[in-house]
């Protein structure tokens, strides 16, 4: 990623998604509408293939159910920014960092042996991860 304004940028803007994700559970649409106008500032490119990596997200909010749409916007608009491959990486990078931090939080509550309804799963706020998951495609 060339562009150290553009990157710093980038990365602000994923960390106030992160930050509100976690709070709130919602993702302003300016944040997404903010990252996409940073695909626009030069040196980079505008990688318009990079709206396909928010394609994994959309089926599984429509099949599963359990994916917001602020998370499908704001994988789209890193997209835009980082492209498809590296969107891709640090999408996948996301998602195994979400499992294995529910794997640990299920292991300490089986340890502390606390009651887990049956049929009840639990929501995760996904930015955070994301945020990870898109420094790491950065740094590969």
């Amino acid at each position: 990623m060339e562009g150290v304004i553009r990157a710093a940028l980038f990365f602000m803007l994923l960390l106030l998604a992160a930050v509100s994700d976690i709070r709130k559970r919602i993702i302003p649409d300016w944040i997404p509408l903010m990252i996409a106008g940073i695909s626009l500032i030069p040196p980079g490119t505008v990688h318009l293939t990079g709206l396909l990596a928010a394609l994994p997200l959309f089926v599984a909010g429509i099949t599963a159910g359990g994916i917001g749409g602020g998370d499908i916007k704001l994988a789209g608009a890193c997209g835009l920014v980082l492209g498809f491959e590296r969107t891709i990486a640090g999408l996948i990078m996301a998602l195994c960092l979400l499992m294995l931090f529910h794997a640990v939080k299920q292991c300490t509550r089986k340890m502390r042996k606390a009651k887990w309804e049956a049929g009840k799963g639990q929501a995760y706020p996904l930015v955070p991860f994301l945020f990870l998951g898109m420094l790491f495609s950065i740094r590969m």
